[in-house]
């Protein structure tokens, strides 16, 4: 079973996001968090197998979490801003998708 860590700060997205999740086999969402700081309490305490991580966040950005911490599970970034996928991919991002995320 995978574990999923859903980061965003804004509350509907990620509901939208864990609502599609629950609907693929084998794969779980651990745990949620609306920014950077909550983010990296909740990979310390649930161990997630991925993170999906939105580009802006208060405080410090989705970007800027994976660039400074690289103890971090592998990374999908999820967000509105397809100008920020080169930099995702130099960070060692696993996909880039960009919203509104829809199944396929």
């Amino acid at each position: 079973m995978m574990r999923v860590l859903v980061v965003d700060d804004e509350a509907p997205a990620r509901r939208r996001l864990i609502r599609m999740i629950a609907t693929i086999p084998d794969v779980t969402v651990a745990g949620e968090a609306g920014d950077a700081d909550a983010a990296l309490t909740q990979v310390a305490a649930l161990a997630p197998d991925v993170v999906l991580l939105d580009i802006r966040l208060p405080g410090m950005d989705g970007l800027a979490l994976a660039a400074r911490y690289a103890h971090l599970p592998p990374i999908v970034f999820v967000t509105a801003y397809s100008e920020f996928a080169l930099r995702a991919f130099e960070l060692d991002a696993v996909d880039y998708l960009v919203k509104p995320v829809r199944p396929e």
